[in-house]
C-alpha cells in the first residue's frame, strides 16, 4: 500500500470512528448531553417507588439519554401533580383518584403508565385474632388513620355484605400501631408496603386482607403528564417509559439487589426493605399484562361518569410494551 492510500485509510477511519461517536451521543440528544428530566413523587421516599430508584442506580436512565432527578414528595411538599400542572417536572406520581379529578377539571394531564396494577391497600390484624375475611370484622375495633381510610373499609365491607355498623372505627394516629400489638384494636388499614411491615419487624405475624379483592381501588402509583408533552415530545415520554420500565423489571427479578438499593433512598433496615419489596412485588408484576399497562375496559369502569371519550386521561400509545 502506498503512503497515500494509508493515509487515505487512516482518514477514513478516523471519519468512521467520528461518526460513531456522533451516532451514540445522539442517542441522548442532539447536543450530545444527557436531558435534564424531573420526575416528583407523590410520597417519602419507599418502596412504591423502587422501580424509579433501580431505574436511577443501574443506569436506565443514563442509557436513554437522561439525567433525571427524582424529587421526593410528602407534607410539606404540595401535592405532586401541582409539579406537572406548572411545568416544574415533566412526571409527577399521583394516585388514580387525583387523576380522575384532574379529568373532571378539564385539567391536561394525561396517565402514561400504572405501577400498580393491584392497588396496595390492606386491612391488616394480627394472626391470633382470626380474622381472615370482611365478616370477621363484624364487633371488632379498627384503625384508621384518615377519612379516606374510614371510606376503603366502608366500601370493603359493604361490597362483602357487612353491615358497616357492626365494626366499630377508632381515630388513631400512625405512630399508635402499637395499640395492634397491645390488643386495643383489632385491625388496622394501611399500605401492604409500610404499616404490615412495622408490624412484622416489630416480631408479630400477621393477616392481610386486600380490598381490591372486593373490587375497591384501581390503578395507583400512575405516571402522568402533560398531554401537550406527549403531543410535541413523544420520545422523550418513550424513553423514559422504556427506562421506568426496565427499572420495575430489575426490582421484580433482582429482590435482594432492590432491598439494599431502598436503604440507600429510604433508609429504614435492611430487614424492613426486603419485606417492602416482596410486598409490592406481586403488587405490580401481574401475569395478565405488561408492567404499567392501562386496559380501556378497566380504566373506563374506575373513571365512570367522568370518563370522557375525547379525553380519556389515559394514553398506552407510548408504552414499551403492549399485550
Amino acid at each position: 500500500m502506498t503512503g497515500q492510500a494509508v493515509l487515505a485509510a487512516g482518514l477514513l477511519a478516523l471519519v468512521g470512528v467520528a461518526l460513531g461517536v456522533v451516532v451514540l451521543v445522539g442517542c441522548g440528544s442532539e447536543t450530545g448531553e444527557a436531558r435534564p428530566v424531573t420526575l416528583q413523587l407523590n410520597w417519602y421516599h419507599e418502596a412504591e417507588f423502587m422501580g424509579y430508584y433501580l431505574a436511577q442506580d443501574k443506569g436506565f436512565f443514563a442509557e436513554e439519554g437522561l439525567a433525571v432527578t427524582i424529587h421526593e414528595g410528602g407534607p410539606p411538599a404540595p401535592p405532586a401533580r401541582e409539579a406537572v400542572l406548572s411545568r416544574q417536572a415533566a412526571f409527577a406520581i399521583t394516585s388514580f383518584a387525583e387523576q380522575r379529578d384532574l379529568v373532571s377539571q378539564g385539567q391536561d394531564t394525561v396517565a402514561v403508565f400504572s405501577a400498580f396494577q393491584i392497588p396496595p391497600l390492606v386491612i391488616f390484624s394480627l394472626t391470633d385474632t382470626g380474622i381472615v375475611q370482611p365478616a370477621d370484622l363484624a364487633g371488632k375495633r379498627v384503625g384508621t388513620t384518615t377519612d379516606y381510610w374510614k371510606r376503603v373499609l366502608e366500601e370493603t365491607l359493604t361490597a362483602a355484605s357487612v353491615d358497616p355498623a357492626s365494626v366499630t372505627t377508632v381515630d388513631v394516629e400512625p405512630h399508635e400501631l402499637p395499640l395492634l400489638y397491645q390488643g386495643e384494636l383489632d385491625a388496622w388499614l394501611g399500605y401492604a408496603q409500610d404499616e404490615p411491615i412495622r408490624a412484622q419487624v416489630a416480631g408479630h405475624t400477621v393477616r392481610q386482607i386486600f380490598p381490591a379483592d372486593f373490587g375497591v381501588g384501581g390503578y395507583e402509583g400512575l405516571i402522568i403528564t402533560q398531554q401537550t408533552t406527549v403531543d410535541e415530545q413523544p420520545d422523550l415520554v418513550r424513553r423514559f417509559l422504556r427506562a421506568a420500565q426496565r427499572g420495575w423489571r430489575y426490582a421484580v427479578e433482582h429482590p435482594a439487589e432492590a432491598a439494599e438499593i431502598l436503604v440507600d433512598w429510604a433508609g429504614n433496615t435492611l430487614e424492613f426493605q426486603r419485606l417492602a419489596v416482596n410486598a409490592v412485588a406481586p403488587l405490580v408484576d401481574t401475569p395478565q399484562v405488561p408492567l404499567g399497562w392501562i386496559e380501556e375496559a378497566r380504566w373506563r369502569q374506575l373513571m365512570g361518569t367522568a370518563y370522557q371519550a375525547e379525553h380519556p386521561g389515559y394514553t398506552m400509545a407510548l408504552s414499551p410494551e403492549s399485550p
